[in-house]
């Protein structure tokens, strides 16, 4: 399994995570950080996928938004979910970096309303992708 592989399983394991939480609701703060942290796992896992996509297919990003600029000049992610990304990326630096300013409430509507799920898609979506052109051997 190569590398691509793993990462849009991880991808895949913390949208099943995120369904059952949920399920559940975020009763609590304990709820709230698991959320949070599968979301922040899910978000690194897709934009590690755009950095190393963008490698295999010959570039050098330094960043996941260069790559995703990368793989949209490509025709491998469309405008819209060009757009999702620059959100996702938004999102994980607040959750790494400015963690004391996350809003709980968007964290909510995320999970309500199945957001995290587009996560898991476009990643499946992507290593399809990059099995068709023969990379992630």
């Amino acid at each position: 399994m190569g590398v691509l592989s793993r990462l849009e399983s991880l991808a895949a394991e913390m949208t099943a995570r995120l369904d059952e939480l949920s399920k559940r609701g975020l009763r609590g703060w304990v709820e709230e950080m698991a959320a949070l942290h599968a979301l922040q796992l899910q978000a690194q896992a897709l934009l590690d996928m755009l950095l190393r996509l963008a490698a295999e297919l010959g570039y050098a990003p330094e960043s996941p938004g260069e790559a995703a600029r990368v793989l949209r000049a490509e025709g491998l992610i469309g405008d819209e979910e060009y757009l999702f990304i620059r959100r996702l990326i938004g999102f994980r630096n607040i959750v790494v970096h400015a963690y004391a300013d996350v809003n709980m409430g968007l964290v909510r509507g995320i999970l309500e309303r199945g957001e995290y799920r587009k996560v898991a898609l476009l990643a499946a979506r992507l290593l399809e992708e990059a099995h068709r052109r023969g990379l992630d051997p």
